[in-house]
């Protein structure tokens, strides 16, 4: 009877090519984004994904003086301190789209939409940046 329940614990499991079973965590991953994916969320998931993706495809220079606002329909609307920004980013937005999309792992974004705001550079003021 021990010998019998010892060969049904699943640690004794074996895969027919002799891998490892699935771990707990990648089992956990899969049945999250299943569980994402039913309830229609997925989408806003990966557009959180990108606005957080912004600093890493821009890098921290630029992301002091340009952040995100929001994504709606594809388009990422990034503030953005002055017309002189505006124009220097877009002549950078195929770039910094295809590295967003890089970076989530699907493409989320299609095209950047650069908004002046004034404010837009007090950011760093705030987080204590110089």
């Amino acid at each position: 009877m021990q010998r019998q329940r010892r060969s049904l614990n699943t640690f004794d499991w074996k895969h027919k090519s002799d891998e490892r079973p699935p771990s707990p965590a990648s089992s956990l991953n899969e049945l999250l984004g299943s569980l994402l994916g039913d309830l229609g969320v997925e989408d806003k998931i990966a557009e959180c994904r990108a606005q957080l993706a912004w600093e890493k495809a821009v890098g921290p220079s630029l992301a002091r003086y340009a952040h995100p606002l929001r994504v709606h329909k594809g388009c990422l609307e990034v503030a953005v301190p002055s017309a002189v920004w505006r124009s220097q980013l877009s002549f950078m937005q195929n770039d910094i789209v295809a590295r967003i999309n890089d970076e989530v792992g699907r493409e989320i974004i299609r095209e950047i939409k650069l908004i002046n705001r004034q404010g837009a550079s007090k950011r760093s003021a705030i987080q204590g940046e110089s």
